[in-house]
């Protein structure tokens, strides 16, 4: 069952179990609105500090390109996937008079789509700041082109992934129109398939990415703290109050472990190089009266060292 499915069976139990009373109903659909509401205004909010810390940096330097494409494609194909396998729900949901608890999984569905469309365009804004030629200047006109092509080819895929979103999009409504009630579930079973696999994967490109800088640098913790939470805030919410199984939580643990993992590297790092810092300034205070230090340079296991 999916997701739209189990919302409104959830709906449908609350107001027609027997064993609850009026009282507990209502009480646990308010539960029910408050938390997924305070996800989708969560969702909207959480991408706020990303957003702030590229315009601020003016460089997307530490985000990695692959993981908000397979981001983008993932809940695309979530967002499509879901409205095809509730079809006729949606469809008949005026006749069942249901249409809110229908639709408002969906809108929920929607939220991170929007946000990683929106960090999408950021990072082509501002991945100029990355590879820009005017720090380059002067150097081996090979660097120069080198860094141009970097930058030409990603602006490229840009255009490449907005055609190929809207080619799935079109190609999702055609069978929507034309197909069966089985042609279209079975599209939106195979939409979801890829949609889960690109959520598990979307992660292992800035994992690797920050372990190469061993540093943040545009990637914002906050932002990534938030999503981690709010995964763990989802998997509580779609297992406990809307009962679902361990194959449709498992996308958000994977992916709350994930950004967890990255914001652990990161501080890591950020520890690492402070107590490096720190040991150069004490080894600076240490050669200060010394006649050498004068020349600003010591040699430390043969290795020529700048203080």
């Amino acid at each position: 069952m999916s997701f739209t499915d189990q919302y409104s069976h959830y709906s449908y139990k609350m107001v027609n179990a027997n064993n609850s009373t009026d009282t507990d109903n209502k009480s646990m659909s308010i539960i029910g609105n408050v938390m997924v509401w305070g996800l989708i205004l969560g969702t909207l909010l959480s991408y706020t500090p990303q957003y702030y810390k590229i315009y601020k940096s003016k460089t997307t330097k530490g985000v990695s390109e692959k993981s908000i494409i397979f981001g983008v494609y993932s809940c695309l194909f979530n967002v499509l996937g879901t409205i095809q396998q509730d079809y006729k729900r949606i469809h008949d949901c005026k006749k069942n008079n249901n249409c809110y608890d229908t639709w408002i999984p969906i809108v929920q569905l929607c939220s991170p789509f929007l946000c990683m469309i929106a960090l999408y365009w950021f990072y082509l804004s501002y991945v100029s700041g990355e590879y820009s030629l005017v720090t380059l200047a002067g150097k081996d006109d090979s660097i120069l082109v080198s860094t141009y092509l970097k930058r030409l080819s990603i602006y490229r895929r840009g255009r490449y992934n907005l055609f190929f979103s809207i080619a799935i999009t079109t190609i999702s409504l055609i069978i929507n129109t034309l197909g069966g009630d089985h042609s279209i579930t079975l599209c939106g079973e195979i939409f979801n398939i890829i949609s889960a696999i690109l959520s598990v994967v979307m992660w292992i490109p800035q994992i690797i990415k920050t372990y190469e800088l061993k540093s943040a640098h545009a990637l914002s913790l906050v932002a990534l703290s938030i999503h981690s939470f709010g995964c763990f805030v989802t998997i509580f919410y779609q297992s406990v109050i809307m009962k679902q199984n361990f194959l449709v939580i498992s996308n958000y643990l994977i992916g709350g472990i994930c950004e967890g993992s990255i914001v652990l590297m990161a501080l890591y790092y950020k520890r690492k190089k402070r107590i490096y810092k720190n040991q150069l300034n004490a080894l600076s205070d240490e050669f200060s009266g010394d006649h050498y230090y004068n020349t600003n340079v010591y040699y430390s296991d043969n290795h020529l060292v700048t203080l």
